[in-house]
């Protein structure tokens, strides 16, 4: 169910009595009659108006300061599953309504058009991390065990906090804010991933911190991190993501739309060459070429990287093909750009910094990055370039021709390897870093990834919580 946000004015009934005390007689001092005792020092009551709206649950325990310009707010960072990076633009927000304490909806599983305007929150208030991680919440009610839920995305977590100080911050402990580790936590997507001989994404959500338990072999739902063998993948027990020479339109995944259209994103490991034979296509039969575009457009979410670009170079729809021009030549390392044209660029850069991925704004040293493109074509969004003709990382959203209040779905292309492509097919998780033990070329990789979990919006606008 989809609606917009609801905000309800605070008010606050505050009984401020008066005590009195009943002078004592005593041989020294005798009085008789009453005094009356000091007012205790409270927070200002407002009173209910006739007319308006009344509050509801813990609305009721918000306090009006003496101070307008003053609220009780709560303060604090979030970070990724690990706990070790803080992360940007995540969704923290009270739950509204009569009973904020109530379980959170159903969030569905599988291709949804979720943009950000038609995310259902009904919060009493919200706020979005800075490239810090950290965020404000304002006006929040003064209580024990406050429900307070970060959100990216399908990534979502109810926590509780005691709000004991009115009209002041209330700081929630560093690193006690964090997503989900494993589907008991809270709320996860579910992900489609393929590993390949020449990179091994799975390996990117074990070091943001997700369970090992939550890894499970093709359509299991024992867990949320699906894995799929790409050509040249090893995962243990894994189906094929495609088809073979024999057969170009078999495999579990990409040439089945409704089996990927189950998943909420697919993330897809070079495979160390097009291998298009494991990926359909024929003469007026596109097979998964085809889907993977569907997919898309339907509201999925696409991570490909290196020679995975022909899903857009080799697409039978022209839109793709036309996203950047082409070269696939060579590579290297090196200190590359961010680009800092657009408002997420921005933050990237700042971000990179705070995680100690990088010493200098806007820039960043990367190794083993192949060449696949030279320069991107509008709508699509430049991320990472070594040069103004050599781009290794954009973004789009799709369906690329509508407009953005209607675009729920989004593709993102690297030439960065997590993991170096002589380090593809590593076996899992030895072969993977730890919880929490990203090299700087693999954050800033994390940074993108949560930003494809997020809800869809344009890149030329800065973030705004949803309304």
């Amino acid at each position: 169910m989809r609606q917009g946000l609801t905000y309800f004015a605070p008010f606050v009934l505050v009984a401020a009595g008066v005590a009195m005390a009943a002078a004592a007689c005593s041989g020294a001092d005798k009085r008789s009659g009453f005094e009356q005792a000091p007012k205790e020092e409270t927070p200002s009551a407002t009173p209910f108006t006739p007319g308006e709206t009344p509050c509801q649950g813990l609305e009721c325990k918000r306090v009006a300061c003496d101070d307008p310009s003053v609220t009780t707010t709560i303060t604090g960072k979030v970070y990724d599953p690990a706990g070790a990076n803080a992360l940007y633009n995540v969704m923290v927000y009270i739950p509204g309504g009569p009973n904020g304490d109530a379980e959170l909806p159903e969030i569905k599983e599988g291709v949804s058009c979720e943009t950000c305007a038609s995310v259902a929150l009904s919060p009493m208030v919200s706020t979005l991390t800075n490239t810090k991680g950290e965020f404000t919440l304002e006006n929040v009610p003064v209580d024990k065990d406050v429900p307070v839920v970060v959100q990216v995305g399908k990534w979502r977590r109810k926590l509780k906090f005691d709000v004991t100080k009115a009209c002041e911050a209330n700081k929630v402990p560093d690193r006690e804010f964090r997503l989900p580790r494993n589907g008991s936590e809270g709320d996860m997507p579910h992900i489609a991933v393929t590993a390949g001989g020449c990179d091994a994404l799975e390996c990117l959500l074990r070091g943001i911190g997700i369970d090992d338990s939550e890894f499970v072999p093709g359509h299991s739902t024992a867990g949320h991190i699906h894995v799929f063998n790409g050509s040249g993948g090893d995962f243990p027990g894994a189906p094929a993501a495609g088809g073979s020479t024999a057969d170009p339109f078999g495999g579990e995944l990409w040439n089945d739309p409704a089996k990927m259209a189950s998943y909420d994103m697919v993330m897809l490991s070079c495979e160390c060459s097009e291998t298009n034979e494991n990926k359909g296509g024929a003469v007026g039969r596109p097979g998964a070429r085809q889907s993977m575009w569907d997919y898309a457009n339907m509201g999925g979410r696409i991570f490909a990287t290196h020679f995975h670009y022909t899903w857009f170079k080799n697409s039978p729809q022209q839109d793709w093909q036309q996203t950047a021009n082409w070269n696939a030549s060579g590579g290297g390392s090196g200190v590359h750009d961010v680009d800092t044209t657009f408002p997420k660029g921005v933050a990237f850069a700042d971000w990179l910094v705070n995680v100690n991925a990088s010493t200098t704004p806007g820039k960043i040293q990367l190794t083993d990055v192949t060449n696949s493109l030279s320069n991107v074509n509008a709508p699509v969004q430049a991320w990472i370039k070594k040069s103004e003709t050599a781009v290794r990382y954009f973004s789009f959203n799709a369906p690329t021709d509508a407009e953005p209040e209607n675009q729920c779905g989004r593709a993102v292309y690297s030439d960065l390897h997590l993991m170096g492509i002589s380090a593809g097919g590593n076996s899992f998780p030895d072969g993977c870093p730890a919880a929490g033990g990203l090299s700087a070329q693999q954050k800033a990789l994390e940074f993108m990834f949560f930003d494809l979990a997020g809800c869809v919006q344009a890149d030329n606008t800065p973030p705004e919580p949803p309304k």
